[in-house]
């Protein structure tokens, strides 16, 4: 399952609500939870491709190619 996309979502979701936000406090939280959000949806993109890459590598070893 590809999470990232949700992830990206609940980013721009924080972001909205950093706009709307009234006091500097809430404002900042809520950036960097946005930050936190993409962060964790390149974590998971980079470990997709990693793992990726290394399923491809390992059926190359399987059929001798």
């Amino acid at each position: 399952m590809h999470d990232s996309p949700r992830y990206r979502y609940n980013a721009a979701d924080c972001l909205v609500a950093a706009k709307e936000a009234r006091q500097p406090y809430y404002r900042k939280l809520r950036l960097s939870m946005a930050a936190s959000w993409l962060s964790l949806a390149q974590q998971h993109d980079a470990m997709h491709i990693m793992l990726g890459r290394r399923d491809t590598a390992e059926r190359r070893i399987l059929v001798g190619r």
